[in-house]
């Protein structure tokens, strides 16, 4: 492919060995397409991702209980609600960070460098304005947040000021929107997970750090700043390592604009929809229900939100392949690529389901000590709405990386109406758990149906292969979850009167015993299906040499 020019230094999906480099001379550029197109490439983007999906995990863990402690829950809880209202600035991005990741994409696949210049400086000039007008929106508002948020005790000038430090801190996650987005687009989220990980570890620890020294709410809006400026210089050096001085050589181009702010408002569409189907589930308990019913349903869907996470942590990373496949017209390794992400989403969930199925009460246990009444039920049909929705959610990333969400856009709007319809009427008839049980129609027809055969007709793929290769493959799966959950239970028991520690325990090794069943199956699946992945890793694996 013409964007080897990029210098990415990886191999395609089907390529062999790499070349041998010269040691003498002057440094040649990669003989193997982008990043985005490499196997080996995507493998370490996933494994970054999903090492900083865990390492954010407990370093929030952690770092929430020495803020919480030291700050006080006034204090602390006002940190939290500053840091909801300017994340309600992040609508100013409208889309367009999504719609250069995917152009970036696309252009690296042709080697389009010209193009890719003026991307970029399009992008920045629009982002600068976004960072400009989120510091002049909280400016505003800065003055009146005491009539807004009940303070308390707290000084409404430090509220203020520390509102106004979080703005700043917002432009700056604008404008390194665009170096995160090339990095993104051109195959390299490997580099982006690491230095998020960065940032993010350096920030946390700076931010226990200026507690225990007495900085306060100021003091950690000031340290958050000083990390994203630390993520924008990290990742801007290593886009111009990418990329040269493509930035500088670009021009800013108003079509350009137009055209990511087209695609980019698409999928706000389809956001926002996502927003009212599902963001809204707990305000309308609270609203019909008595408020205390709405934390059975938010600890359930905390589980659910991580089940949702580590399915789709890796796939996610299929948006820019996707997009660069489109432009080099490969439509068998997009159906490929497509029905073994949808696979592998179910391979995931459904086993996390069943294991939750059989042993999340004394999880819960283990985890809450005291568990909300209908916590477990509610648990178990978020899960299920998660698994069942997972198809749709790789067709968004298909088509999103194809540039076609103008489909997504009609769906999403007749989707929530008809989810915030079904969770109003069954929150009425049922209670708590009445938001999961509305949203099972839509997503089993919208999701699970008719989203997959659009994306089939676009592959040009009849939709019987896609529920051979995605489908059926996972029902051996979930067989083995299911059977070794049962002979679990009838085995090994949760002893009654057992401590909550003690059977929590228990249930997490039993749960974590069903998994690893269904994944050992899940291998055997996946090797039937990729013969000549399964000959590649057997063969390196005789070709290690052997220990002295």
């Amino acid at each position: 492919h013409a964007g080897r020019q990029l210098d990415l230094g990886v191999h395609s999906l089907d390529d062999g060995p790499p070349e041998e480099e010269p040691g003498d001379g002057p440094e040649e550029e990669p003989t193997g397409p982008p990043a985005n197109a490499s196997r080996r490439q995507f493998a370490l983007n996933a494994a970054s991702s999903y090492a900083s999906l865990f390492a954010g995990i407990v370093l929030s863990l952690l770092v929430t209980r020495v803020l919480l402690r030291h700050l006080g829950a006034g204090t602390y809880g006002l940190w939290v609600v500053l840091v909801s209202l300017v994340g309600y600035l992040g609508l100013l991005d409208a889309g367009v960070s999504t719609a250069v990741s995917q152009r970036i994409a696309r252009m690296t696949a042709l080697g389009d460098r010209a193009a890719v210049a003026d991307l970029l400086r399009t992008a920045t000039v629009f982002f600068s304005a976004s960072g400009a007008l989120a510091v002049l929106v909280v400016v505003v508002v800065a003055p009146f947040l005491s009539s807004i948020v009940h303070l308390g005790p707290i000084d409404p000038t430090v509220a203020g000021t520390t509102l106004v430090i979080l703005g700043v801190m917002t432009a700056m996650k604008f404008i390194n929107s665009v170096p995160a987005a090339v990095l993104f687009g051109s195959g390299r989220a490997d580099r982006q997970a690491q230095i998020g990980l960065i940032g993010l570890f350096a920030t946390q620890i700076a931010q226990v750090v200026v507690v225990l020294a007495g900085g306060g709410l100021i003091g950690l809006g000031v340290v958050t700043v000083a990390g994203t400026a630390l993520g924008l210089v990290m990742n801007t050096v290593i886009v111009r390592r990418i990329n040269g001085d493509s930035l500088r050589r670009g021009s800013f181009d108003r079509a350009v604009l137009a055209d990511l702010l087209r695609f980019g408002g698409r999928n706000t569409v389809v956001s926002l929809g996502g927003t009212v189907a599902y963001g809204l589930d707990a305000v309308i308990i609270g609203i019909i229900l008595p408020v205390a019913q709405v934390a059975p349903y938010d600890v359930a869907l905390s589980t659910a939100n991580l089940t949702r996470n580590l399915t789709t942590q890796g796939t996610d990373l299929l948006l820019p392949t996707y997009a660069h496949f489109d432009s080099v017209e490969d439509a068998a390794r997009q159906s490929r690529l497509f029905s073994r992400s949808v696979l592998v989403g179910l391979t995931v969930a459904a086993p996390l389901l069943i294991a939750l199925a059989g042993f999340g009460y004394p999880i819960l246990k283990l985890w809450l000590g005291s568990v909300p009444p209908k916590t477990y039920s509610i648990m178990i049909a978020l899960g299920l709405v998660t698994t069942i929705q997972l198809p749709g959610h790789q067709c968004f990333v298909y088509l999103t990386g194809i540039g076609r969400n103008q489909v997504l856009v009609r769906l999403a709007v007749i989707s929530a109406s008809v989810n915030l319809a079904g969770t109003i009427l069954f929150t009425y008839l049922l209670g708590p758990i009445g938001p999961a049980i509305g949203s099972l129609p839509t997503v089993t027809v919208i999701d699970f149906t008719i989203l997959p055969v659009i994306v089939c007709r676009y592959l040009g793929m009849p939709f019987a292969r896609y529920v051979r290769g995605a489908l059926l493959p996972a029902v051996p799966i979930a067989a083995a979850a299911g059977a070794v959950t049962l002979l679990l239970l009838w085995l090994v028991p949760v002893p009654h009167g057992a401590s909550t520690v003690g059977g929590g325990v228990h249930a997490v090794l039993c749960g974590a015993g069903v998994v690893a069943a269904a994944w050992v199956v899940a291998l055997w699946v996946f090797g039937r299906l990729e013969p000549e992945l399964r000959a590649s890793v057997l063969a390196k694996l005789r070709r290690r040499p052997q220990a002295p």
